[in-house]
């Protein structure tokens, strides 16, 4: 047997296992999307929703006012700083004036407690919360009126409830860049967060929304045990299931606003993701691989040539690809005219190829406009420029 036919083997080996895996990913999310909602009325629990802000983000205004405008009967709004020269608190005193009814702070946070300054920010919010449950949301993000609602049923539905997360969505990308992590996040990141909801449950929390108690926060040691840590998120989640606590995957999905979000802007935030994931949970980012279907039996088709066996992978895979489009976009998108952009489905996945292995290659990353080093375990280093 040559080499070539060994390779074949293997990439032909990895593209069924990919095919299993999107069978799979279809029936979990599927499932997920289809069960029962809970039918729990929230008891009037006081929530401090608080924003960790820096910079003004696309349509921030909009992103923010959606956290004050909420069908919920007592809950705060803070909007956090680390430096008080940030052009987003301009933003944030606009909101503050307009909703003169309506309990929204702004607290500036002075000094780092470690290299991720965006912790920093967060436990100068949680230190200023003034109510037991905490709603952490990154400034992208937007909900609408339900949000709060919705999720503190769910943490009051579940016994030893230790997080609730939300997974999130970009509905109307308005550039190429924005399409790009729009099918990066419905097809890639969804699915694999809920298949892993199914097989193990959720170990971990997503920045997008985050619903959890002070006391429970204060227990892993507040935001200052992950002020070394890029990926605070997925720390305080996994921390909390580690003391026995159930994480709450949310069905409750939040529209992501990036705007028009650059090819540049996509790859740089796909390549810090990538190396997150490496030191976090370096065995998941290894297994990630064989979801890259599409461009490993392209591989195929160019090592051995158009052949029968070649070609009928490349159309399994396209077939795979396009079934969990349709689930997403029925379940998930609900967007009709988000359709037009799975054109771009063959060069993304491509593209997403080329950095789940560039992501193999180094270890820095570009964040906020700094650059890191990510460390062993996750622990991150700010390079000097």
């Amino acid at each position: 047997m040559t080499s070539a036919e060994v390779v074949r083997i293997v990439l032909l080996l990895i593209v069924l296992a990919g095919a299993g895996y999107t069978l799979l990913a279809i029936f979990a999310v599927s499932r997920f999307f289809n069960r029962r909602k809970t039918g729990v009325e929230p008891s009037p629990v006081p929530v401090s929703i608080i924003k960790p802000l820096k910079g003004t983000d696309p349509e921030l205004y909009d992103n923010i006012l959606s956290f004050c405008r909420q069908d919920y009967p007592q809950y705060e709004v803070i909007l956090g700083f680390a430096d008080p020269d940030d052009d987003a608190i301009i933003e944030a005193e606009r909101i503050v004036r307009e909703l003169p009814d309506r309990d929204i702070r702004i607290v500036i946070s002075f000094g780092d407690i470690g290299a991720n300054r965006k912790v920093s920010n967060l436990q100068g919010l949680s230190d200023a919360a003034k109510y037991p449950l905490l709603a952490v949301s990154d400034s992208d993000m937007r909900v609408g009126a339900d949000y709060l609602k919705k999720i503190v049923s769910e943490y009051q539905d579940r016994e030893r409830a230790g997080l609730v997360t939300c997974l999130y969505k970009i509905s109307d990308p308005k550039s190429i860049g924005a399409a790009f992590e729009s099918l990066n996040i419905a097809l890639d990141f969804i699915p694999s967060v809920v298949v892993a909801g199914q097989l193990e449950g959720i170990t971990f929390g997503l920045g997008a929304s985050m619903l959890l108690s002070n006391d429970d926060l204060n227990s892993v040691g507040g935001f200052t045990a992950l002020a070394d840590y890029l990926a605070d998120d997925y720390q305080l989640g996994n921390r909390l299931w580690k003391k026995g606590y159930k994480i709450i995957l949310s069905d409750y999905v939040i529209e992501d606003v990036v705007g028009s979000m650059s090819l540049r802007e996509h790859i740089t935030h796909q390549l810090r993701w990538a190396r997150t994931i490496r030191a976090s949970r370096p065995l998941g980012l290894l297994g990630y691989g064989i979801t890259h279907i599409l461009p490993i039996s392209m591989l195929l088709v160019i090592i051995g040539g158009p052949d029968t066996l070649s070609m009928s992978v490349l159309g399994l895979a396209v077939f795979a690809r396009i079934s969990l489009s349709m689930v997403l976009l029925n379940k998930v998108i609900r967007q009709s005219k988000w359709v037009r952009w799975l054109l771009l489905l063959p060069v993304k996945d491509c593209l997403s190829f080329a950095i789940w292995l560039w992501s193999f290659l180094g270890s820095e990353v570009s964040w906020r406009g700094e650059r890191y080093e990510i460390l062993k375990g996750g622990r991150i280093r700010r390079i000097k420029p």
